[in-house]
């Protein structure tokens, strides 16, 4: 299921740094308030003289204002010695990178996509592996394993604490549902799993190429699409998984019934994965902003998420769609 709550993602960084003057602040932008001190005293100048108090403080500050009498020795401020020592060694010191100052990079978002598409594939491993030993058993811990998934992952996305545990936990989880309808796939169509493996891939690789090219980009109209899609979907599925369960519609004669000579379930399944395309187009944007704007590293887990959840709904999308055209062992 894709992550509706990535939508105000992007809003909601570039809304975290705006001027004073309400405009939306460019990548870099530091208040003045948080800029850094200077380092040759209290005022901006650093060749103004400070200000003296009792009488002559007026005179003090219309000279401070003027600047320096050049000619006349000024006198250095006090501490000028350290404040400078300082100021030379702070402009000696390496630079800050991104890992020094805690924000969010792509290493951040490969590196932790690579833990949870690994831990994806291992959750995998064991659905298909004990479909493989005991396949009763399997499909019998499928619909609690399912709902524990949707319950994680309702939590993950609603929640104001990011909570990297809960999306590892949740990549073991969906991979064994994963590894488990696969497998179920299987047994009926030889040879579907790796052809929906590879047209997954297609489609991600694509996807990523035409967005880094800027051939696709994200817009208000898009992120409404991946939004009213996502909980369309969700909906439509939920109601299906009633129906059927308690035997008041049969949703696969339903999902074979043929518009202009297409089944409606492979019209439905290219439907979701248009959906699931416009989901990832929106989350990659989210990890450039996100990135652009410095957002804390902790963002990285929610970006994967976001990420992983799409790349499952296209690949089981696909599954289904090829299951209309591949020849039922």
């Amino acid at each position: 299921m894709a992550n509706p709550v990535m939508n105000s993602i992007v809003k909601d960084w570039s809304a975290q740094t705006t001027t004073p003057a309400g405009y939306p602040a460019m990548p870099g932008y530091q208040p003045a308030s948080q800029q850094a001190h200077n380092p040759f005293g209290g005022s901006t100048n650093p060749y103004g003289a400070p200000e003296e108090s009792g009488s002559s403080g007026a005179q003090a500050g219309q000279a401070a204002d003027r600047g320096p009498v050049y000619g006349v020795p000024q006198a250095a401020p006090a501490g000028y010695d350290d404040s400078m020592a300082s100021y030379e060694a702070m402009m000696n010191a390496p630079a800050a990178d991104a890992v020094d100052r805690g924000v969010m990079t792509y290493d951040d978002v490969v590196v932790k996509s690579i833990i949870c598409f690994g831990l994806l594939l291992v959750g995998a491993s064991v659905g298909w592996f004990g479909g493989l030993v005991a396949p009763a058993l399997a499909m019998l811990a499928l619909l609690p394993a399912l709902l524990v998934a949707v319950g994680l992952s309702l939590f993950i996305q609603f929640s104001k604490t990011i909570r990297p545990a809960l999306v590892i936990a949740f990549s073991l989880v969906e991979g064994f549902i994963l590894g488990a309808l696969s497998f179920s796939f299987e047994l009926r169509f030889p040879g579907i799993v790796v052809t929906a493996v590879v047209a997954t891939l297609v489609v991600i690789g694509t996807t990523l190429g035409a967005f880094t090219m800027g051939f696709v980009r994200n817009s208000a109209t898009l992120t409404r699409i991946a939004g009213i899609g996502s909980l369309a979907f969700f909906v439509y599925y939920a109601v299906s998984l009633l129906l059927s369960s308690t035997g008041l519609v049969n949703m696969a004669a339903v999902n074979n019934v043929r518009i202009w000579g297409i089944p409606l379930g492979v019209i439905i399944g290219a439907i979701a994965v248009f959906v699931g395309v416009t989901c990832l187009v929106r989350d990659f944007d989210a990890v450039k902003v996100g990135v652009a704007y410095g957002v804390p590293a902790r963002w990285a887990w929610q970006c994967t998420f976001a990420i992983m959840t799409d790349v499952v709904w296209i690949y089981l999308e696909i599954l289904k769609i090829l299951s209309y055209f591949m020849r039922r062992d």
